[in-house]
C-alpha cells in the first residue's frame, strides 16, 4: 500500500488541520458527482476511495486505534505492532 501521506500531498509533520484541508481540496477535484458526465467518472470514483481510505488511516493512526494502525504498519514497514518511524 502506498503512503497514505503521498495520496494526501501533506508531509508526516503536518497538523491535523493541514491534513484535513488537503484532503478536502483533493475531494473536490476528485468527487465523482463532479465528474458525472465525463470519461473520467470511474477514474475519480477510485482515486476518491483511496483518499478516504489514506485519510482515515491518518486520523486513525493519530487517534491512536490500534486495528487500523497495525494494518497500516504491516503494508509500509512489512512488520505488525510497534509505532511505525516515519522520515521525510
Amino acid at each position: 500500500m502506498s503512503d497514505p501521506y503521498l495520496i494526501l500531498g501533506v508531509s508526516h509533520n503536518s497538523t491535523d488541520d493541514q491534513i484535513r484541508d488537503a484532503y478536502r481540496e483533493l475531494s473536490k477535484k476528485f468527487h465523482p458527482d463532479v465528474h458525472q458526465q465525463s470519461p473520467l467518472s470511474d477514474l475519480a470514483e477510485e482515486k476518491m476511495k483511496e483518499l478516504n481510505v489514506a485519510y482515515d488511516q491518518i486520523m486513525d493512526m493519530r487517534r491512536g486505534n490500534g486495528n487500523s494502525n497495525n494494518t497500516y504498519q504491516q503494508s509500509y514497514t512489512g512488520q505488525a505492532g510497534g509505532s511505525a518511524e516515519f522520515s521525510e
